[in-house]
């Protein structure tokens, strides 16, 4: 009876430990439509932002929180196209890959490393 207790206590902690089959640096991240809640178009006082709302990755995105990732640009209109753009994308099902430099994406790779 011990054994059984100790494994339910010790499997879950296997199961839902946080895998990244990808073995992606800290600042890099994949997304999907599951991860991406919100597309946001932000204007500023010298740019405009399109933001990413965010989900935590799996396990812990039970606990709710989001995160804002944005692209800095130049005009509005290359903003509302790029928000278009992602989110059309973002509906085929496919996922793209952001690398991270703080809460600004640096770049944007259309489809899932290699």
């Amino acid at each position: 009876m011990k054994g059984f207790v100790g494994l339910c206590f010790f499997l879950p902690g296997i199961i839902f430990a946080e895998i990244n089959p990808w073995n992606l640096r800290p600042d890099v991240r994949i997304l999907t439509r599951k991860e991406v809640s919100h597309i946001v178009l932000e204007k500023r006082n010298d740019h405009f932002r399109v933001t990413l709302i965010v989900s935590e990755r799996f396990p812990y995105n039970y606990k709710a929180l989001s995160h804002p990732f944005f692209f800095r640009m130049e005009d509005e209109k290359k903003a509302m196209e790029l928000a278009n753009q992602m989110d059309k994308f973002l509906d085929t099902g496919k996922s793209f890959t952001i690398t991270l430099n703080g809460s600004e994406i640096q770049t944007l790779v259309w489809g899932e490393p290699d």
